[in-house]
């Protein structure tokens, strides 16, 4: 599917802020024809993975250079595995979506004896020897859906649309549920540290309180089943979930559904998954969160083959690995919502606004 290029405008503005030259290997492919770029896929199962695969093979192969891709179907193992046979094939680049942040550092040290370069793809690694990492704010995602949720919160009862039940429920204090990604994934804690950077103070005012919180083992929708349906059971009241994605939050949504309570418990997450734009023009999820996948995977395609030529690339900022401090392309992405789908989402060519509107069956 083609995605336009609109959002990549900005782009072209904060890739002008810093210029880094990331080190180079001993030797470097003269013609684009004789790169190889390898690829190492955590897995393909949500959505947006599949989307990205798509336009980094693409990208690549527009480039003149050839790409590897192996993806792991969420083991370490063979994700281990499949990084050593990409070093064999003596790739110039490898590109990794790690499936556990610190997983790989014996196989990464090997790339890094062989002259390749390492870029960690959306998540980040943990080890000295990576050199590029590409993601997007996550910190900035993970407070910006707090943030929508806390104000939605806020004007429901600014507006007298919160009936109270009873009295205790008149004190108006927000019960909070949040499902945290895959610990294993340094997104998961980045995204974490944003929703408490949103959600703090109305904890500390006593406005809010936490009434239950997992982190999601390979992001497993499950886990996101099972806390609600507990917390259900035991008759806890639930104003706002804060997801970690949308496939958790499509399980959180499923059992509140069950329950009736689709629409009145206000969920926010992130991707802008189908389901989940859906979900939002029908009235049974806030908000998600979308990010320019194009940019993400294109940018980072371009820059594979750059570095395997030897040339200086662009980055934006540095991130901190536990190592040290290492470049990194910082994309933005933007909290949608019911008012600005098309405008964000349709426009950018994301979705197409009869698929976001299938299910209603009013001709929007």
């Amino acid at each position: 599917m083609q995605i336009r290029k609109s959002v990549w405008l900005y782009g072209v503005c904060i890739l002008l802020l810093t210029l880094v030259m990331v080190g180079c290997g001993s030797e470097k492919a003269e013609k684009t024809e004789d790169i190889l770029i390898g690829l190492s896929l955590d897995s393909i199962v949500v959505e947006r993975w599949q989307r990205e695969l798509e336009i980094l093979v693409a990208t690549v192969n527009e480039l003149g250079a050839e790409i590897d891709v192996q993806i792991a179907n969420e083991d370490i193992d063979k994700q281990n595995e499949q990084i050593k046979y990409l070093i064999e094939q003596d790739v110039d680049v490898l590109i990794i979506v790690p499936n556990d942040a610190r997983a790989f550092y014996d196989v990464i040290s090997e790339a890094e004896r062989n002259g390749i370069e390492v870029i960690a793809y959306d998540r980040l690694i943990m080890h000295p020897d990576v050199d590029l990492y590409v993601s997007f704010d996550n910190v900035s995602i993970g407070k910006g859906i707090a943030e929508k949720l806390m104000d939605t919160l806020s004007l429901k009862t600014e507006t007298g649309l919160s009936q109270p039940a009873d009295e205790e429920e008149a004190a108006n204090v927000y019960n909070l549920l949040i499902i945290n990604g895959d610990p294993k994934d340094n997104n998961s804690k980045l995204l974490n540290q944003g929703f408490y950077e949103g959600i703090n103070g109305y904890i500390e005012s006593g406005d809010a309180v936490i009434v239950g919180e997992i982190w999601a083992n390979e992001w497993r929708e499950t886990y996101a089943k099972e806390i609600v349906e507990d917390l259900l059971a035991k008759g806890t009241r639930i104003d706002g979930i804060i997801a970690a994605n949308d496939v958790l939050a499509t399980g959180a949504i499923e059992v509140l559904s069950k329950n009736r309570l689709a629409g009145e418990v206000f969920v926010v997450s992130q991707d802008a998954e189908l389901s989940a734009c859906q979900r939002i023009v029908e009235g049974s999820q806030l908000a998600t969160v979308y990010k320019p996948i194009y940019d993400l995977a294109s940018t980072t395609g371009k820059m594979a083959v750059s570095i395997a030529k030897g040339e200086e690339i662009i980055t934006n900022d540095t991130i901190y690995n536990e190592y040290k401090s290492i470049p990194y392309l910082k994309l933005d992405a933007q909290v949608v919502d019911l008012k600005n789908m098309e405008q964000v989402v349709v426009k950018s060519g994301f979705h197409r606004k009869e698929d976001i509107y299938r299910n209603l069956g009013d001709g929007k």
